[in-house]
């Protein structure tokens, strides 16, 4: 291993620490704690540019193929970023009437001087306090995207999330054994439904879902049997955690990352011991849970009522606001300023956000938000699931795609996407995504340690 993934293994280890201390402070959902790992990011970034731009060396290039979908993509994310800015920028009156008529209404009617300058966001300061959250979300990226320089730091950064991923469970299990209504036994709360170091237990087993199939990843491709039973057990624990915080999106986002795992080994033609190692993982979280208790969780989904599911209806309303506001949306963090205006009687509460990360991103960036994120979600792909899919490094990658396609089907229920901790931890698997498909495009010369097969 040479001086510069030496580098980047540090970098990595302290983008880990600074993950797993936003989730530890609350999820990072107060002004102060969100604000506190917010600089720790744009710092520890700082640092790792300050660190390249000494470096004599650089990184051998890839396929040209690569580099066309890498540059698409950071053009792609410059595009969005500066679609951002505008949104916050005073446009003349006689502009926004022309392209976003409700907007100009809004403003209209609540604006003191009828001539001044109008902005795309509704609210344009809570706008520029989401945009800096998006860029410490992809400054995150980028810090585990090319810290990440060998097949050895990569593992490394999975195993010790997997390891506090273990401690969070066994210390929401605790917590949940020994309840006093206080996280952490002294913090008192109100409203909510909390779990382990999260408010929302949504949130924790959204955190959590995306863990799971990380552990599953490392543990099989251990070489040794122990180190195998080990990983899977702390997979195991996660789950059951994830199970008894009875959040039903984490439940079926589990069900769906467990089930595209299972069929990546059915289709690259793994040895049945392996789909054995599954149904065996399956069976005894299901004997787990009997011991545990699983009428709990049986009542959560029983009493379901999809026709009064408070969610359909914000679904509804959300959908009636985005026809107002389609062409440039709201601005981006201006939901809960505008979802009001659009609220029936029927909604009992006022919903900072519409428990569908997909509907509220459209809603505060319009058809052009959501055309820049399905380009980005393309490039992406193309970009960090090219390549082999075969051995260990097969496994790893479908182990990154699982997690990430748990976090995508528990957004369609919730708003992980808008605690910060769960952004870091998604910005984290695609940044190693991403890391282990640049890897794999190096030449055979470069590469920094040989890859290890397992046995198919």
């Amino acid at each position: 291993m040479d001086r510069r993934d030496i580098s980047g293994s540090k970098i990595t280890v302290a983008a880990t620490v600074v993950l797993m201390a936003s989730v530890l402070l609350f999820g990072s959902v107060e002004v102060w704690s969100s604000a506190l790992i917010e600089a720790s990011v744009f710092t520890l970034f700082l640092v790792w540019v300050v660190g390249r731009c000494r470096q004599s060396d650089c990184e051998p290039a890839g396929r040209e193929e690569g580099r066309r979908d890498r540059m698409a993509l950071f053009f792609i994310f410059l595009c969005f970023g500066g679609y951002i800015m505008i949104q916050t920028v005073p446009l003349p009156p006689a502009v926004m009437k022309i392209v976003s008529p409700a907007t100009f209404n809004l403003h209209t009617y609540y604006a003191v001087d009828k001539d001044a300058g109008m902005s795309l966001s509704v609210y344009p300061y809570r706008t520029q306090i989401e945009f800096v959250r998006v860029l410490a979300a992809a400054a995150f990226l980028v810090l585990l995207a090319y810290g990440t320089r060998s097949a050895h730091t990569l593992e490394k950064t999975v195993k010790i999330l997997s390891y506090f991923g273990f401690g969070l469970a066994v210390f929401a299990l605790i917590q949940k054994a020994t309840w006093n209504d206080k996280l952490y036994w002294f913090r008192e709360i109100t409203h909510a439904s909390p779990f382990g170091p999260f408010v929302n237990r949504n949130h924790f087993a959204g955190f959590t879902g995306m863990l799971i199939p990380l552990t599953l990843g490392i543990a099989f491709t251990r070489a040794r049997r122990e180190r195998q039973v080990l990983f899977g057990f702390f997979a195991l624990i996660m789950a059951v955690a994830l199970f008894l915080s009875l959040s039903r999106a984490g439940i079926v986002s589990f069900f769906c990352g467990i089930a595209i795992f299972a069929l990546y080994l059915l289709w690259n033609r793994f040895r049945a011991k392996k789909m054995w190692a599954v149904a065996a993982f399956l069976l005894v979280l299901f004997l787990y849970l009997l011991y545990l208790g699983v009428d709990p969780i049986i009542d959560r989904f029983y009493k379901t009522d999809i026709g009064s599911e408070e969610r359909l209806i914000v679904w509804t309303e959300t959908l009636g606001a985005f026809r107002d506001f389609a062409l440039t949306g709201t601005g981006l963090g201006t939901y809960v300023h505008v979802f009001p205006l659009y609220s029936s009687d029927t909604s009992l509460f006022i919903y900072d956000h519409a428990h569908n990360d997909y509907l509220e991103f459209i809603l505060e960036t319009g058809v052009i938000g959501a055309l820049l994120l399905v380009l980005s979600v393309f490039f992406f792909i193309r970009s960090s699931f090219r390549g082999p899919w075969s051995g260990k490094q097969g496994i790893m990658k479908m182990a990154l795609f699982s997690s990430l396609a748990t976090i995508a089907v528990h957004s369609v229920f919730d708003f992980n996407l808008h605690i910060l901790s769960n952004v870091l931890m998604l910005s984290a698997v695609s940044g190693m995504a991403f890391a282990q498909a640049r890897m794999s495009r190096l030449p055979e010369s470069a590469s920094e340690e040989p890859q290890i097969q397992v046995e198919v």
